[in-house]
């Protein structure tokens, strides 16, 4: 009973001396806060002497003399620029944290994270933050030539898949694990042109239009999947009369998928919307090539290729999509076969390819004809029909660059001929074909980045599509601002001879006019300014 009546005596005395200690205890803390804001502000003003400090005397702008301009370029530098501050404003630094649950983000169902400075929220980051890049982790070119938008647009899908291995293994190469998130390549063009021409017959013409303009975003989700999308500008008039600028219009000019990693495997998986592989195009002229106008295949595929992994090596490609043309089978496909050489200061590739229709290119889809007068192609509404038979195509190109120097050739065509009342050329069934030869060569043109070309076009049985039969042409490129190149073109067009004729598919109840050939020529003058970003 005493012992019972000790523990009550000390617990009662011992309760208002924790009571006392927690009270201390918040006092404590309360002091601490306010020494703790005390001392931020103190550093604040440290930091604001030191960058103070820290700036140079010559920095502060001052009166000087007029000089002349030959004066002042001669004593320009190309030291960086430093910032001069502006009286009175007030500047401080602070430590940028990164505010997240204390677990794997893929083991909770919302992952909220946010960036805190000075005990205050900059800015919220809801889901998966993504890197966004022009190009993948690589030093851009100066006139912008490797920005994603400016890749081929034939096997555009290894180009990328290529570009996202050597930006994983640049992380590799200085310890750092693969990224774990997604990085949004964004890039994009827009090349205003002025064209002057003195057309096969009539009056001379002049325009100045916005040309190819483009906004690509390639999403590398992880080393094997790859996601992209290309919206395009469509410059075309209406097809039927009214301004052209009402016709203004953004497309889904490519989207697809691509599933490989080289370093693993060299097969990879691509569908989508894209240009089939087949043929190369490879040009430096502004105007597209006579090859491409006839060959190349926009269509949703589905591709399994192979890729040799590094340097020297094979490619190959098997292909099948849906044909647009109804006579015949509805599934056609292709093949594209080739070999890359590379050496020191050069690289080549020879390949050559088939398709199972020609028939499904954008020049034979659409001819470029007015409404309601010649052949406009098989996918004219007025002047033209998908119910034909189509016809393979092949391909034969060869490349090389070494050192300065530039060489291509090309070959592609129909390899049968049309039905009669499908393509004709004088009366019988045509079998269109096209071939291209071109070099050139890069310098220095003040100071700045340059090239000329000089090519050699010809087409065969083409006449209905528009086509000219021989073409020579000749380019000046140079990049005299970073991310721009500025162009200027000659073009000379030799065209069917007049006793020729040409004609086409036309819809039920439609008969479409000849084309015939003039036996004249054309000269054309573009200039043209790309920008890319």
């Amino acid at each position: 009973m005493r012992r019972k009546a000790v523990f009550l005596a000390v617990l009662a005395f011992a309760k208002p001396v924790f009571a006392v200690s927690n009270e201390q205890l918040l006092q404590e803390i309360e002091r601490l806060q306010k020494q703790s804001i005390t001392m931020q502000k103190q550093i604040r003003q440290l930091q604001k002497q030191v960058i103070a400090h820290s700036i140079p005397p010559h920095a502060i702008a001052k009166p000087a003399k007029s000089k002349s301009a030959a004066e002042n370029n001669k004593n320009k530098t190309t030291t960086p620029e430093q910032h001069v501050p502006i009286a009175g404003e007030k500047f401080h630094s602070s430590a940028l944290l990164v505010h997240a649950p204390d677990t794997h983000p893929e083991s909770i169902g919302f992952y909220p994270t946010a960036l805190v400075a000075d005990n205050q929220i900059v800015t919220y980051i809801a889901g998966t933050p993504v890197v966004s890049s022009p190009y993948l982790g690589e030093r851009p070119a100066f006139d912008g030539s490797d920005y994603i938008v400016n890749i081929s647009s034939i096997n555009r899908d290894i180009r990328l898949m290529q570009q996202r291995r050597r930006l994983y293994r640049a992380y590799q190469h200085i310890g750092y694990p693969q990224p774990n998130r997604p990085i949004i390549a964004i890039s994009g063009k827009s090349e205003p042109v002025v064209t002057f021409s003195n057309p096969y017959s009539g009056a001379s013409t002049g325009d100045a239009t916005l040309g190819s303009s483009e906004l690509d975003v390639a999403a590398a989700l992880n080393n094997m999947v790859e996601a992209f999308i290309g919206i395009a500008y469509d410059e075309s008039p209406p097809y039927i009369g009214g301004p052209r600028i009402s016709n203004s219009s953004f497309n889904l000019n490519l989207g697809f998928v691509n599933i490989g990693d080289l370093d693993k495997s060299p097969v990879y998986f691509t569908a989508g919307q894209l240009y089939a592989p087949y043929g190369k195009y490879a040009s430096a002229m502004i105007s597209s090539p006579l090859t491409l106008i006839l060959a190349r295949t926009k269509t949703r595929p589905f591709i399994l290729g192979y890729k040799t992994p590094d340097g020297s090596g094979p490619f190959a490609a098997i292909y099948g999509f849906i044909t647009d043309t109804t006579i015949g089978r509805s599934g056609v496909g292709g093949v594209n076969l080739g070999y890359t050489f590379e050496g020191h200061d050069s690289i080549a590739e020879i390949g050559g390819g088939y398709i199972g229709s020609i028939a499904d290119s954008g020049g034979m889809q659409n001819s470029g004809s007015l409404p309601g007068t010649t052949f406009g192609g098989f996918g004219s509404i007025t002047n033209g029909t998908e119910a034909v038979r189509g016809v393979p195509g092949a391909n034969v190109h060869g490349n090389i660059s070494f050192d300065r120097y530039t060489l291509a050739a090309e070959w592609v065509g129909a390899t049968q001929a049309f039905r009669p009342q499908d393509l004709s050329f004088n009366g019988r069934g045509a079998k269109p074909q096209a071939a291209q030869f071109e070099g050139g060569v890069t310098f220095k043109a003040f100071d700045k980045p340059a090239s000329v070309a000089v090519g050699y076009q010809w087409s065969k049985e083409a006449l209905a599509l528009n086509i000219p039969q021989h073409r020579i042409s000749g380019v000046f490129n140079i990049s005299i601002w970073k991310d721009t190149v500025e162009s200027l073109e000659y073009r000379h067009d030799i065209d069917y001879k007049s006793n020729q004729f040409a004609n086409g598919a036309a819809p039920p109840g439609v008969v479409n006019a000849n084309t015939t050939g003039t036996g004249g020529v054309s000269d054309t003058l573009v200039a043209q300014i790309g920008v890319y970003f």
